[in-house]
């Protein structure tokens, strides 16, 4: 995946991750899936995947996103059933990370993405350190 496209994911995800956690959340607590996806669709893309949550024109990003999960994609053929054994094992919290299958024009691919970001460790007494 193209590194400057997966940056202005990055930075949109940012942005949302508060609702897309809520949406996960639902997803989880209806149990309508273990693992649920949410697809970033790049620019102007139209996709038959999920349900939109958040479009780009409302939220001024690059990306829309929908919501899905590993029972559509399979039944969509694009996680095979021989490999979804392997994906379930492979799939990270979904309260802490967000599974997210960004597409774009050239490529498709999954991606997770932690919906804490690390906090960066300072001293509390900077002078201490010079």
């Amino acid at each position: 995946m193209n590194k400057d496209v997966l940056t202005v994911l990055q930075e949109d995800f940012n942005v949302c991750k508060n609702f897309i956690y809520k949406v996960a959340k639902t997803l989880l607590n209806e149990e309508v899936s273990k693992y649920p996806i949410f697809v970033a669709v790049f620019e102007e893309q139209d996709i038959d995947l999920g349900i939109p949550i958040l479009r780009r024109e409302e939220i001024g990003s690059a990306f829309t996103f929908n919501a899905s999960h590993l029972e559509e994609f399979a039944n969509k053929g694009l996680v095979l059933e021989d490999k979804q054994a392997a994906f379930r094992k492979n799939f990270k919290d979904p309260l802490e990370q967000c599974c997210i299958f960004i597409t774009t024009a050239e490529e498709s691919s999954f991606v997770f993405l932690p919906y804490e970001t690390e906090k960066v460790w300072e001293p509390a007494n900077r002078e201490q350190l010079n």
